[in-house]
């Protein structure tokens, strides 16, 4: 089981690879994608992308983090109370390294919202990726088992719209999304990896 997690971590840092590689020349497609999701606009779309958009912000990290860690904490489940807290932080200091490294701007096209720092790859992908999977892991041993099953394709649905917020409020492009899953992937395999072996 822990080679699966080795290996998924392997693949996913190479598609991150991939598209890190490919920036220079995915910008055409990049723009084209972009402006044909934000011309799907309306109103009550806009309304629900800015709400989503929110999961994915520091604002809600720091205190879900928190919250999920101390739940471990207080259940005496050290491992985990370590484990959340290291994953995120590793994940967060990761992904404001690559951000640096690449320097890619954002996209500037009409944005609805205003967002800080460089566009590659999507902090909301990478970081959401890695809690919602934490979390994700949590529940399922939590839960009865007939919404185990519901819980992954929940969370990957979850995740799939977090990210099309980003290009839909006009703020990252594709690949940047993208990319962001890759990573964050990669980061939780590793973590899976490690918690296996124990």
């Amino acid at each position: 089981m822990r080679n699966k997690f080795i290996f998924l971590a392997v693949i996913s840092l190479l598609i991150f690879i991939v598209f890190a590689a490919a920036i220079p020349r995915t910008t055409n497609i990049d723009v084209f994608l972009l402006k044909v999701v934000m011309s799907t606009r309306i109103p009550t779309a806009t309304g629900f992308f800015k709400f989503i958009t929110f999961f994915g912000t520091p604002a809600f990290f720091y205190p879900a983090t928190a919250i999920l860690s101390l739940i471990y904490y207080f259940w005496r489940q050290w491992r985990g109370f370590a484990a959340v807290i290291i994953t995120m932080v590793a994940s967060w200091i990761i992904m404001e390294g690559l951000k640096l490294s690449f320097h890619r701007n954002r996209p500037a096209l009409d944005p609805l919202q205003t967002a800080s720092g460089y566009s590659f790859p999507s902090g909301h992908a990478m970081m959401g990726t890695v809690f919602f999977a934490l979390l994700a892991l949590w529940l399922i041993k939590k839960v009865p088992l007939p919404l185990r099953r519901v819980i992954p394709p929940v969370t990957v649905i979850f995740l799939f719209f977090l990210g099309y917020s980003r290009i839909y409020l006009g703020v990252h492009y594709p690949t940047d999304i993208l990319a962001g899953y890759a990573a964050g992937t990669s980061i939780f395999a590793i973590f899976l990896a490690w918690w296996k072996e124990k």
